[in-house]
């Protein structure tokens, strides 16, 4: 049994793989394993299994960030494989910096579970990458809010941890973002990004919907797992 399972959907982005895997490699001091979740219609899957290096990765048709993070999420809560203390969403074009980051991130997980983050270099005011506790994802039923396609995940992660009282940001942890807008130099807009795009607005009018109707009692889920683990809520 992992301490902690990284699920990372991949499209397009062999490069991108192989960096994440050296970097976790390099820096990983937990119990880790990578999981990456591929479309099966993806030019570059042969590439991208090889960059892959041997860690478990899942096939399927095509889905977007939110749908594949749940999809590889069930695999450890309800699909039967050992259930890590916790599940990290980790995106492709992230690099783990910090040695001993994933230890760093769940020593930090407030006891009874919550949500912990690092410093990506783009945003402290969400978790664009964030730890889990698994009890939480279980008693939810999902990772990722299943009525957004790939936008404001990361805000629903903020807006129940800060509700149930159990978000936590390590600003000495370093999981670098190297997303277009903030750092060119290495990274650059490619049809991944660009086929993201096409959801933005439906995927806010989905949060913002998930905030007037249910937000208040997916928070009430979350402090259920804190109160019955013994923690003060």
């Amino acid at each position: 049994m992992a301490d902690l399972a990284v699920l990372v959907p991949s499209r397009g982005r062999p490069a991108s793989v192989e960096r994440l895997v050296r970097a976790c490699a390099l820096t990983c001091a937990a119990d880790t394993v990578l999981h990456f979740g591929f479309d099966e219609d993806d030019p570059e899957l042969e590439a991208n299994i090889a960059a892959a290096a041997g860690w478990p990765r899942t096939v399927a048709p095509r889905m977007g960030l939110a749908a594949w993070t749940n999809r590889l999420a069930r695999k450890y809560t309800a699909e039967g494989l050992p259930p890590p203390r916790a599940l990290a969403s980790v995106g492709d074009d992230m690099r783990p910096v910090t040695a001993g980051w994933d230890r760093m991130l769940l020593d930090k997980l407030p006891a009874g579970g919550g949500f912990c983050y690092p410093d990506d270099k783009r945003r402290d005011d969400i978790p664009e990458a964030v730890v889990i506790s698994t009890p939480i994802v279980e008693a939810l039923g999902w990772m990722a809010l299943p009525q957004c396609a790939h936008w404001f995940i990361d805000n629903v992660w903020a807006d129940l941890g800060r509700a149930a009282g159990c978000l936590v940001y390590c600003p000495d942890v370093t999981v670098e973002h190297l997303h277009p807008n903030v750092r060119p130099d290495v990274t650059r807009t490619d049809q991944t990004y660009h086929d993201a795009a096409g959801s933005f607005d439906a995927d806010l009018a989905a949060y913002q919907s998930w905030r007037l109707r249910r937000m208040r009692a997916d928070a009430a889920v979350v402090r259920g797992v804190r109160e019955a683990a013994g923690a003060a809520v």
